[in-house]
């Protein structure tokens, strides 16, 4: 069985999560799931699941679908986030899609990310250190992204610096809160196309 690509990936969780009317999208639940995986512990798919189907009762075939996608999401998603030589990818749109719909499902993973990060009870500041804390003011920032912006060329640079900024983000948040032992200071400064987020 072929490994299933990450833009079908996208389009069977988004088709999924619609099918029970979810209100989280492909990129906040993988974003929420991410933040539970900063943590010393790897998280439950069954707590995260709930998190992603909160206040929802799905039945019959859309429920197994959404459970089939989301089994699925969560393995893939931890075997890459645990094994180095698999690169992680973000759960968006691909580069097909608008530039504007891109963005939007940047900061939706963000906001997703952040709630993760909080449900995964790790992100204390004053125990982290300060390039974390700065990691995740940036992801703050870049959650409130503008959506409504210019599909030029410049435009295109500074989403994929972002996309690339949230992947090293990610793996760096867990050097310091799931992975405390191997830990290592980071330089980190301000997110790259800044002027892009607003």
């Amino acid at each position: 069985m072929m490994p299933m690509k990450d833009h079908e990936r996208y389009l069977t969780v988004t088709a999924a999560l619609e099918g029970v009317e979810a209100t989280v999208s492909a990129p906040e639940a993988q974003g929420m799931l991410c933040g539970l995986f900063c943590a010393p512990e790897a998280p439950e798919a069954a707590r995260w699941m709930a998190q992603v189907l909160d206040g929802l009762a799905p039945k019959g075939e859309p429920a197994r679908e959404i459970l089939e996608a989301l089994t699925e999401l969560y393995h893939d998603t931890r075997e890459r986030l645990e094994n180095d030589t698999l690169e992680f990818d973000l759960l968006l749109p691909d580069d097909e899609a608008e530039l504007s719909a891109r963005a939007r499902a940047l900061g939706q993973w963000c906001e997703g990310f952040l709630y993760g990060l909080g449900l995964a009870g790790t992100h204390d500041p004053a125990r982290l250190p300060k390039e974390a804390n700065e990691l995740v003011n940036d992801l703050t920032e870049i959650a409130r992204i503008d959506d409504d912006i210019e599909a030029d060329e410049d435009g295109e640079i500074a989403y994929t610096e972002l996309v690339e900024y949230l992947r090293a983000a990610l793996l760096l948040m867990r050097e310091h809160t799931a992975l405390p032992s191997s830990a290592r200071p980071v330089e980190s400064g301000t997110a790259p196309g800044s002027d892009f987020l607003h």
